[in-house]
């Protein structure tokens, strides 16, 4: 996971620190996101989808545990790390129990709190790159933001032969093969056609584009997503 492909949620309420690592983080390479307070955190639509979620402890308002329990029941996947002055061992254990990942102490130098970026980033149990993610057992179609929907047999097979494709593209008579379709049959490309608009159906209801599949005229269709089977 690349530092260019990352978005972080900065959350700090402190005008000057706030401007300085979100600056810092920018020139590292990341996609930064940055917000005085949980309310204003959460009211974005973007915040939630970040991979890694910076956040202080004292915030007016809602504080940093609250903002860290929401963050998770939005995006089960998101990495949590807390910066704040306080250090105790009960601090500690309530901002773990919170879901943190990582607590680190105020002041942090830019330069460490990017080495923890990386080294949180290396176990996060997502690719930054990945739009969808397929599991085989379920047949459960996922965003990174935890939406999900049922993919039938047939959209299953479809949305598993295209990812597996070479630029994943596939000809009519392969997705004919694939779904054991008659390749003769004068109605074949209005019959895939049917089947490739159900499985587009799902993948919008899970916040892809609606060209998350591509017809390519006279030739077949491209799966223009990225997907990881699990």
């Amino acid at each position: 996971m690349s530092e260019k492909s990352l978005n972080l949620l900065l959350v700090e309420d402190h005008l000057a620190l706030r401007e300085v690592l979100a600056e810092s983080l920018v020139d590292f390479g990341y996609q930064v996101r940055a917000f005085e307070s949980a309310e204003d955190a959460l009211a974005d639509e973007v915040a939630g989808s970040c991979h890694i979620a910076i956040l202080d402890v004292n915030l007016p308002g809602e504080d940093g545990l609250y903002l860290a329990n929401q963050l998770r029941l939005k995006n089960p996947r998101i990495g949590i790390i807390f910066l704040t002055v306080r250090n105790q061992v009960t601090d500690r254990l309530s901002g773990y129990e919170a879901g943190a990942d990582l607590y680190l102490p105020k002041p942090i130098s830019p330069d460490e709190l990017h080495a923890a970026i990386k080294a949180l980033s290396r176990r996060l149990p997502i690719d930054a790159n990945i739009d969808v993610f397929f599991h085989l057992f379920s047949s459960e179609l996922s965003n990174a933001q935890n939406d999900s929907v049922i993919l039938s047999d047939e959209e299953s097979r479809l949305l598993i032969a295209l990812s597996q494709a070479a630029k994943q593209q596939l000809e009519f008579w392969e997705l004919a093969e694939c779904l054991g379709l008659d390749v003769e049959n004068i109605n074949l490309r209005t019959t895939l056609e049917k089947r490739i608009s159900r499985l587009r159906k799902k993948l919008t209801q899970i916040n892809q584009s609606s060209t998350s599949i591509k017809s390519i005229r006279g030739v077949g269709y491209q799966l223009t997503l990225s997907i990881k089977l699990q």
